[in-house]
């Protein structure tokens, strides 16, 4: 069993969901809805809890939202209505048959796969949509720089311990979590791949993506290194 099927439980998914402020999710769909037309169909995979599917079909869009956490999904599915929401491994992405005109791989859920995974999941993303919105935070050059040993945070009622690994062998990030609500604790080691900004360009151009542009905000700014976040925009 690889390690995100079991991760996003009620306790990871509560941090998460009170760990992001509404007016971010707000910011991040204004950045992700000019590069479509009004009323686009867009795919958010993995969606999480929602909150950018929501937003988006509250703007009208026409929205598909993927997620392998059970916990997840039904809590989305409570937020809205208008979005098709799926439970489902995005490694089976092409066997769900959706066609879209943006895909979207947001709050830094790019990586968890194996690396031979990744690459065909960019590659089916290129086969659903001619544009794609990668928002990634592992980067290499954003995250080796200042690498902390140890976060500890509190958001939606869980208290988030994490420690940090970098693994120079397999360039993956190893991140020991440990959540607490009450007397209720969850521990898991969350594994992603670490890839430069050229590498992740290089792997997007061979999913379909002939065009990819670097930002480091949703407010348009230029990725440098030491930048908080990557968001790749990729278009064929």
């Amino acid at each position: 069993m690889t390690w995100y099927t079991s991760f996003f439980t009620d306790l990871a998914n509560s941090f998460w969901r009170g760990a992001v402020p509404p007016s971010a999710t707000t910011a991040e769909i204004d950045f992700v809805t000019g590069f479509v037309p009004a009323g686009a169909r867009v795919l958010d995979a993995p969606c999480g809890s929602g909150r950018h599917s929501v937003e988006l079909a509250g703007r009208g869009y026409r929205v598909t939202g993927l997620d392998i956490s059970a916990e997840a999904v039904e809590h989305a599915r409570a937020s809205s209505s208008s979005v098709d929401w799926r439970l489902g491994d995005v490694r089976d992405l092409a066997a769900e048959g959706v066609v879209a005109d943006l895909a979207l791989c947001m709050g830094n859920s790019f990586g968890y796969l194996e690396h031979a995974e990744n690459v065909r999941f960019l590659a089916d993303l290129g086969r659903v949509a001619p544009v794609l919105v990668l928002d990634y935070s592992c980067a290499a050059e954003s995250l080796l720089p200042s690498l902390p040993g140890e976060i500890r945070l509190a958001a939606g009622g869980v208290e988030m311990v994490a420690v940090n690994t970098y693994d120079v062998a397999s360039g993956r990030l190893l991140i020991d979590f440990t959540f607490t609500s009450g007397e209720r604790t969850q521990r898991s080691t969350c594994v992603q791949h670490v890839y430069t900004a050229g590498e992740l360009t290089r792997m997007l151009r061979a999913a379909g993506y002939p065009s990819v542009e670097l930002y480091g905000d949703v407010d348009g700014s230029a990725f440098t290194v030491g930048g908080h976040r990557l968001l790749a925009v990729a278009r064929r």
